[in-house]
């Protein structure tokens, strides 16, 4: 994201009087000299000063101090300096209290994400060593590890997940804490446990991000299912950055059971969508064994599978970690492009109303009828309706 319209946000709250600075993960990631994915402000002014001050705004937190500015069609998390006060769910505040930059970054989670920076000096305001923790590749708690984790229990797999993300180890205080803090997990919630625990698969390194969730203790919290072994690690290992979730988790899922598939997937509330494709790329992994003996109807059926990208891609892992070459998969996607999706995916010879015309009943022999016709359309040795009308009579009789 272009950093320019949030730098104009900061302008005009100075413009009127109140400090404003970027905060947060785009510091960070302007320190590691990474381009921010985008760009979140600390203000001293108050909530009504920025609805004021601004014309297009949301108010999407403005008891917390957050409002969400819209400038150039981009909207930006403009956030109060403030100090919260006590936490009783392991989630959120009561309430806050405004305050100053200082006790801002002091409520924060890790020392690298607690740095301020003023684009129009361009200098970085640092009052927790948050550089020095980025120069170490080291994931710190700001102040008492136990203390932040116990305001807020996510913060726990956060840790893990920056750890992941960053390539950096934690540090042995807020490492102690996660380990002895991993069992409150289940105070946050499944959606955002599922969240956390796909960004670890999907934001490079998952291997490290996985080794760090067992390590910890985490894993067996959140998927006690899961035996992790050398396989699953190389597995996972091979995930691309930016995998989408379902595929990252059935990656990591695909030697356990259906039946535990399913449990962990509903438990981890995915999508009905993502559900249905994380149970398929588990359940069709098998198959792969058997492509080359599949008949040309039947193999083009399973061509037919959602997202079968997917499919050929787990199919190439699971047999690369096990040190066999991908025949299966390679045999695959060969006889997948030597066919057009038309092909595949024909348009039907004979319809059921076609066969009522002809004078059959609908029922059950209707299904068979019009697979038995299918096979040999996609086999090639139908290609018309009169020949498959033809074919109906010839094997099926007359109704």
């Amino acid at each position: 994201m272009n950093p320019d319209s949030a730098m104009q946000i900061i302008k005009e709250l100075r413009a009127h009087g109140h400090e404003a600075y970027f905060v947060g993960g785009c510091v960070r990631d302007m320190v590691m000299k990474i381009e921010p994915a985008d760009y979140d402000i600390a203000t001293s002014a108050r909530p009504e000063d920025i609805i004021r001050i601004f014309p297009r705004t949301e108010s999407i937190g403005a008891q917390f101090g957050v409002v969400l500015v819209i400038h150039r069609g981009h909207p930006f998390e403009v956030a109060t300096f403030r100090s919260d006060e006590a936490y009783v769910d392991g989630r959120r505040p009561t309430g806050v209290v405004f305050t100053d930059a200082t006790q801002d970054v002091l409520r924060r989670d890790f020392t690298i994400n607690g740095l301020l920076y003023d684009p129009l000096t361009e200098r970085v305001i640092d009052y927790v060593n948050g550089q020095a923790d980025i120069e170490a590749k080291i994931v710190r708690a700001i102040g008492d590890p136990h203390a932040r984790f116990e305001e807020d229990k996510l913060r726990i797999l956060r840790a893990v997940r920056f750890g992941a993300r960053l390539g950096y180890t934690i540090e042995p205080a807020t490492w102690d804490a996660v380990r002895a803090m991993a069992p409150k997990i289940h105070q946050v919630s499944r959606e955002r446990i599922r969240e956390e625990l796909c960004r670890i698969l999907t934001e490079g390194r998952a291997a490290h991000g996985l080794r760090m969730l067992e390590e910890s203790g985490l894993r067996a919290e959140i998927l006690p299912e899961l035996e992790v072994n050398s396989h699953i690690g190389q597995s996972v290992g091979q995930l691309r950055k930016n995998a989408h979730p379902d595929f990252a988790l059935a990656v990591l899922l695909h030697h356990l059971t259906l039946h535990d598939v399913q449990t962990i997937v509903e438990r981890l509330k995915f999508s009905r969508a993502e559900m249905h494709h994380i149970v398929a790329l588990v359940e069709n992994q098998p198959r792969f064994s058997e492509v080359r003996q599949m008949s040309v109807s039947s193999l083009k059926r399973f061509f037919r599978l959602e997202r079968f990208e997917d499919h050929l891609e787990l199919a190439r892992i699971h047999a690369v970690v096990a040190g066999v070459l991908p025949l299966d998969a390679t045999f695959a996607h060969r006889k997948r492009n030597e066919w057009s999706d038309d092909e595949i995916w024909p348009q039907p010879l004979v319809s059921g109303n076609d066969l009522i015309t002809m004078g059959f009943s609908p029922g059950p022999r209707f299904k068979e009828i019009l697979t038995r016709v299918e096979d040999e359309q996609l086999e090639g040795r139908l290609s018309t309706p009169e020949q498959a009308m033809e074919f109906v009579r010839r094997h099926f009789g007359s109704a």
